[in-house]
């Protein structure tokens, strides 16, 4: 690799750093110092690819192409980049809930609860039209304001169609913008929250449950079976079911790994999902769209590794008979497969994952509050970002309000990046733990880690169920510290529009426009009572980002863009 500097914190994936270098594989690192310097019209929101016109810029330095040839200036530039990766992000909580309400549908799973499954598909179906019966799934005291803010989604089509049409043309001011984004990204939130309800009905609730992450998961005799993106649940189930019966090891990679009944090893985050294939054991990928790097093809080439794209059109959709296929071409491949090596690591975690809405109660939280045993909420979220050191950023913050007593919860690769060094192990809760906080887990159960996981079904539930009389009450913060994905932007966005103070790093393709920057910032501080920060120092070390988020959490300091209030 040309550029000498950390990769990544994790040691089982730094071990193969140096081997795919002699082999000539090209990793995510590579590609990433290869496309080095960046554009920066793109990456402040400054370009536009809408039309066969351009591509168009807004020059920072010149009096001859500050607007677009439509005509669009350096505003509408700037708040367009940011709704572009919105509408893409949304796009993708909303097919998750589409294709998993379409499988209940076609009766392929005996509902738990079948009255509870068959209301909620209705539910489902009007959310994406008219939105009508999503009213009666959420709390009263959230719908208000967002309807006082004019962004409350009246169905899934009609937000969609009128909210991409605002990229084709018009007059719309920023804040019209802002109004869709916004708009957009609780559609995004409420298809999250709908399919959780969908899924709790249909399979069951999980609990608590003890995993293992990291590449020493892989076993060295059974053959392993990868799952690798978003799967569906009932897919999950069914490929568990029959690989069970064949001693098939079946992990994860980039998708949650416990449903009711099963849970799964987990090999490694985002970051390093390419890293598995390198150890020789992976006999075969199951794989998504959502979440998965094509760099995955070529190296599953070079070790001859099978890949099942599930997205494939072609694929059977009775996915009991896609279940069985999968576990035959995992036994055809691991009988090919005897004669690689397998070169695994062993290295890997414990974590404890799956808590629910009910195990972690608001009301336990605001008493420990009172008593000033934590000082305050944090919520850890982001799947790991190729322009930081894999892990570094989100373990610096957990470090850092852990041990200043702030109480921290995660969901998704969060948790799995912060499992991968113990965070999410009970055992090392000492290791973490200020005094206040460590009080505070060990009253909440002997088994509850430093960082709380809370079960992809339920957090949207627990953060719906919190008081919003008691906003004010006390500090809370969302943190993403290493983002990558659009659906990592609508999550942020809905973070805010729950009127959650919320810090974004890398920045966003919107920064190139102070008037837009000043735009949203007045817009959540006005209409939603709350602030979105996106501070632009790239050279700004992980411990001062989470110094600067921890003063402002406890009410030190107030902090904006690069550690200024918005002007």
């Amino acid at each position: 690799m040309e550029f000498i500097q950390k990769k990544t914190m994790d040691r089982a994936v730094e071990y193969f750093l140096p081997k795919a270098s002699e082999m000539e594989i090209s990793l995510t690192w590579d590609r990433f110092e290869g496309q080095l310097p960046e554009c920066g019209f793109c990456e402040t929101g400054l370009s536009c690819r809408d039309c066969l016109q351009g591509p168009c810029i807004s020059h920072p330095f010149r009096d001859s192409n500050k607007a677009g040839i439509c005509g669009k200036e350096r505003e509408t530039l700037a708040t367009q980049s940011l709704l572009r990766l919105v509408l893409k992000g949304t796009m993708v909580y909303l097919d998750r809930l589409s294709e998993f309400a379409k499988e209940m549908e076609s009766r392929q799973w005996r509902p738990k609860n079948k009255p509870r499954t068959d209301q909620m598909l209705k539910t489902i179906q009007s959310f994406f039209y008219d939105g009508g019966m999503v009213k009666k799934e959420l709390p009263k005291n959230w719908i208000r304001p967002w309807e006082e803010a004019k962004i409350f989604p009246e169905g899934m089509v009609r937000d969609l169609f009128r909210a991409s049409q605002k990229l084709e043309g018009g007059f719309a001011e920023n804040e019209e913008t802002l109004l869709w984004i916004f708009k957009s990204s609780l559609l995004a939130l409420i298809s999250e929250r709908l399919y959780g309800e969908l899924k709790r009905s249909a399979m069951g609730i999980t609990t608590p449950t003890w995993i293992e992450v990291n590449l020493g998961v892989l076993d060295t005799q059974k053959p392993n079976l990868l799952l690798y993106g978003y799967l569906s649940p009932l897919l999950k189930q069914k490929v568990a079911q029959e690989a069970q019966k064949e001693s098939i090891q079946v992990l994860c990679v980039g998708t949650y790994p416990l449903i009711p009944s099963f849970s799964f090893p987990t090999v490694t985050n985002y970051g390093s999902q390419e890293i598995p294939l390198m150890t020789g054991a992976v006999d075969l990928i199951v794989a998504s769209d959502q979440g998965v790097n094509p760099s995955i093809m070529e190296i599953a080439k070079a070790y001859e590794v099978p890949i099942f794209s599930v997205d494939d059109l072609k694929r059977s959709k009775d996915l009991g008979h896609l279940a069985k296929e999968i576990i035959g071409e995992v036994k055809k491949s691991h009988e090919f497969r005897k004669r690689f090596p397998r070169d695994i690591p062993p290295i890997k975690e414990s974590a404890v994952i799956g808590f629910s809405k009910d195990k972690i109660l608001w009301k336990k939280i605001l008493k420990a509050l009172d008593q000033g045993q934590i000082r305050g909420v944090a919520f850890l979220f982001g799947s790991g970002n190729v322009k930081f050191s894999q892990d570094h950023e989100i373990t610096t913050f957990a470090k850092e309000f852990l041990r200043n007593d702030i109480l921290c919860l995660s969901k998704g690769e969060s948790s799995i990046a912060l499992a991968k060094y113990g965070f999410l192990n009970p055992k090392s809760r000492e290791e973490f733990c200020g005094k206040g906080v460590l009080e505070f887990l060990k009253g909440v159960g002997e088994e509850v880690p430093s960082v709380i996981d809370v079960d992809e079904v339920e957090f949207i539930d627990f953060i719906l169920e919190k008081p919003k009389e008691e906003k004010k009450a006390f500090p809370m913060v969302a943190c993403f510290p290493e983002a990558n994905r659009s659906s990592e932007v609508v999550e942020a966005i809905a973070m805010v529009a729950l009127g959650i103070n919320t810090y974004f790093w890398p920045a966003l393709p919107i920064t190139g426009s102070q008037k837009a920057m000043e735009a949203l910032t007045t817009f959540c501080q006005k209409k939603l009572g709350s602030s979105f920060y996106i501070p632009m120092e790239k050279k700004m070390e992980a411990r001062s980002k989470a110094t600067m988020v921890l003063k402002a959490l406890t009410g030190q300091e107030g902090y904006g863009i690069s550690g200024k209030p918005w002007r």
